[in-house]
């Protein structure tokens, strides 16, 4: 278990952090399966990804996206990836169906409702080798906390997050509200 939190100053900030990280998923790895949550919260993560992948161009030709949640994957399709790379199901049963390979990459937004990921079956996303737990703004400051707070030897949602070999929880100030101010100081990031 490796959960490390990543707080930012701003949304802004987050949203920058986050696209980054896909980037450098993609260039570092090209045949890489990823798993990212069509929640709206990401949405503004998602058009920075494209846009730094249009500056900086990679090797798109194996990656694989997988949809999780409703919700397409359509601005992905500003990369021109061919739609057979692009599963957009977004069901626990397409990605287990189709994801012969571990995914490599979950970026899931975390509800105010301590909902993540699917509605019924996260047992795909839990295996991935690395995952991002996104949540932003002042309405996420309690699951923020619940997730920090949560019993490693429990069978909720936010216990498998933590129990997670190698999570990162993306957030900004707003989210870390409830956090004691020593977490949030230790934990804070100055990102350029």
């Amino acid at each position: 278990m490796a959960m490390n939190f990543k707080i930012f100053e701003t949304k802004e900030l987050a949203d920058i952090f986050a696209a980054d990280l896909l980037r450098k998923q993609i260039h570092n790895n090209p045949e890489s399966i990823l798993a990212l949550d069509v929640n709206e919260d990401l949405s503004p993560v998602y058009e920075k990804f494209v846009g730094e992948l249009k500056n900086h161009p990679a090797d798109l030709s194996e990656i694989q996206l997988y949809s999780v949640g409703r919700g397409g994957l359509d601005i992905f399709k500003n990369l021109d990836i061919p739609s057979s790379q692009l599963n957009e199901g977004g069901t626990a049963d397409d990605l287990d169906d189709k994801g012969k390979k571990k995914v490599n990459v979950a970026l899931l937004n975390l509800n105010s409702n301590k909902k993540v990921g699917f509605n019924n079956d996260n047992d795909e996303l839990f295996k991935a080798k690395e995952l991002f737990i996104y949540a932003t703004g002042g309405d996420k400051e309690e699951v923020v906390r619940s997730l920090y707070d949560a019993n490693l030897s429990g069978s909720s949602i936010l216990s498998n997050i933590k129990n997670h070999r190698m999570v990162t929880v993306i957030i900004d100030k707003d989210a870390a509200g409830r956090l004691d101010h020593d977490i949030v100081e230790y934990y804070s990031y100055k990102f350029a």
